[in-house]
């Protein structure tokens, strides 16, 4: 017995059509969408750590502000870390590279 389920289609919106002819065209539509989901929450994944590392490079700048201006140090506060996210070695070992 398959599962089936209902999605609002508006044959008006672009979108929703070029979705529609994308799934018709897939060998196995529930495959294809199963695919799309893991690409989804691969990128909503990638965006927590780009987040992650935009809020530690402005902690630095602002660190690095406060230093050219001869102020006192700021107490060093680490920035909360999603709890999904979870840091990739290798890359952790590049970007070390690239901002040293």
């Amino acid at each position: 017995m398959g599962l089936s389920f209902h999605l609002d289609f508006n044959p008006l919106e672009a979108d929703h059509r070029r979705a529609a002819d994308w799934l018709a065209a897939q060998a196995d539509p529930t495959e294809a969408i199963v695919r799309l989901i893991g690409i989804a929450n691969e990128g909503e994944r990638r965006l927590l750590q780009w987040e992650e590392l935009a809020t530690l490079l402005a902690n630095e700048v602002r660190q690095l502000r406060a230093q050219l201006a001869g102020l006192p140090p700021e107490t060093e506060s680490r920035p909360e870390v999603h709890p999904e996210v979870h840091e990739n070695p290798e890359s952790a070992r590049r970007l070390d590279s690239i901002f040293g």
